[in-house]
């Protein structure tokens, strides 16, 4: 893709247009810092905020000059960053590229490692809240948050045993036969220690955030919020249902929630019934823990995991962005950088997850065997969402979950290519926006394709 087509995107959460390199060079350099701060981006000095190609007058080597020398005395630690010169449809364009850095956080340098501290959200600059500066602290310091020890928390010889038991237990009560418990053995205090768990401070066993994440205190209280919709938005609620029990508790309440207000089928294979689920059970298992495990537990409360199941899908939404170095390329190819490395042991342990990045190909694997679509992973600013399609009769599946309005809409674009929204509205009820999003939603599942725009057609990709 060329640096026109970028361009012609507009500004985005990596990308940013400035007409020349002003004076008070700290309006850019927040962008800059936001970048190392986040995936890294780019800079373009010499485009318009209307995307019009203006270029730059005058010296063009100490204009990129004067842009390396700001980067380098203005920001601390020292960007990842580099300064070129190009050309866009014939005019010059000076061009800053921020790499995604590892030193975070990054701060302009006159405002301080606080007020200077800035992050990007969509195509905008913002300085960081205390939970963003926090989040940003841990991961520049290279140890998860889950091993830090949890300020003013203490945990008693009993309140430890507890642990230990609850998790062997935890471990015998998921293994898959009679062999493999017979290889599992309890949990001590050394093995917590050893995990991260507990750490041994002077001689005096302290608790850290990963002990009061598995022992349900409430000096971390995350969430996590399930609902059920009726339609494909989030506009009427049927059931809603909220768990603040210990993580690894959470994780097999939302499991079972979910199994509870999905489709079961039957099959009969060998002339013998076979109960079966629309969504493979153990793959929606696997996306709640992983969302349980790599999810940032700065400020929990006020950021929950939600596990939303509408009519066409079910979206699993966990706080915090990818680590650095991981994308949603690397996820899928089974790539993992474990952000809570204790609680990944522990759970491991009580045989709730498998091996790191495993999960993903796995699931992938289950659902192509089950006949639907491969899951869609989107990385945000502040979350990542993963998205797994129901089958949705009469609209490319098989199973039973219904949705006559997306039939209806599909039917409608296969007897009239060239309907407009407004038509759709008309002719099923509703308004605008719904449609538009349930629209949306049939594109995303690849059942339609919309080619053209002004005068343009709708194409029925599957039947």
């Amino acid at each position: 893709m060329s640096l026109m087509d970028d361009i012609r995107k507009g500004e985005s959460d990596r990308l940013e247009f400035k007409e020349i390199p002003s004076d008070r060079s700290d309006r850019w350099l927040k962008t800059a810092v936001a970048f190392a701060n986040g995936r890294g981006g780019r800079i373009l000095f010499g485009i318009s905020n209307s995307r019009e190609v203006i270029g730059l007058e005058g010296d063009l080597f100490a204009i990129k000059d004067a842009i390396s020398d700001a980067v380098a005395s203005s920001c601390s630690p020292p960007l990842p960053a580099q300064v070129s010169i190009t050309t866009v449809v014939g005019k010059p364009v000076v061009v800053l590229d921020v790499q995604e850095g590892i030193r975070t956080p990054y701060y302009i340098k006159s405002k301080g490692d606080v007020e200077g501290v800035y992050v990007r959200y969509d195509a905008t600059t913002r300085i960081a809240d205390e939970y963003a500066l926090q989040d940003l602290r841990v991961e520049g310091s290279g140890r998860g948050y889950d091993s830090r020890e949890c300020k003013g928390l203490k945990a008693t010889a009993e309140e430890i045993d507890a642990l230990c038991k609850r998790m062997y237990e935890l471990a015998q009560g998921n293994a898959e036969n009679a062999a493999e418990r017979g290889l599992i053995k309890p949990v001590t205090t050394a093995q917590l220690v050893k995990w991260g768990i507990l750490r041994d401070i002077g001689g005096e066993l302290r608790p850290t955030n990963a002990f009061a994440l598995l022992a349900g205190s409430d000096r971390i209280a995350p969430v996590v919020k399930c609902g059920l919709f009726r339609g494909t938005t989030r506009a009427v609620f049927l059931d809603r249902r909220q768990f603040e029990s210990p993580v690894q508790d959470q994780i097999e309440d939302a499991y079972k929630y979910v199994l509870s207000k999905i489709n079961l089928g039957a099959t009969f294979p060998n002339v013998r019934r076979k109960d079966t689920y629309e969504i493979p059970p153990g793959a929606i298992r696997e996306l709640i823990a992983n969302a349980v495990l790599h999810r940032t537990y700065v400020n929990a409360e006020a950021s929950p995991i939600t596990v939303a199941i509408y009519d066409d899908r079910l979206e699993i939404t966990s706080p915090g962005k990818l680590k650095r170095g991981v994308t949603v390329e690397k996820m899928k190819e089974g790539c993992s950088d474990c952000r809570n490395e204790a609680l990944a042991l522990a759970l491991s342990y009580m045989n709730i997850i498998e091996d790191w990045g495993s999960g993903i190909p796995r699931i992938r694997e289950e659902l192509r065997t089950a006949g639907l679509r491969d899951i869609v992973i989107e990385d945000w600013p502040n979350a990542v969402r993963v998205t797994i399609y129901r089958q949705v009769a009469g609209t490319g599946g098989k199973g039973q979950g219904e949705s006559d309005r997306l039939k209806k809409i599909v039917a409608l674009m296969r007897e009239k290519p060239q309907i407009d929204v407004s038509a759709i509205v008309c002719a099923i009820g509703g308004g605008k926006r719904t449609v538009e999003r349930e629209i949306a939603s049939l594109k995303k599942m690849g059942i339609i394709l919309r080619k053209g725009t002004f005068g343009g057609r709708w194409e029925v990709l599957k039947s």
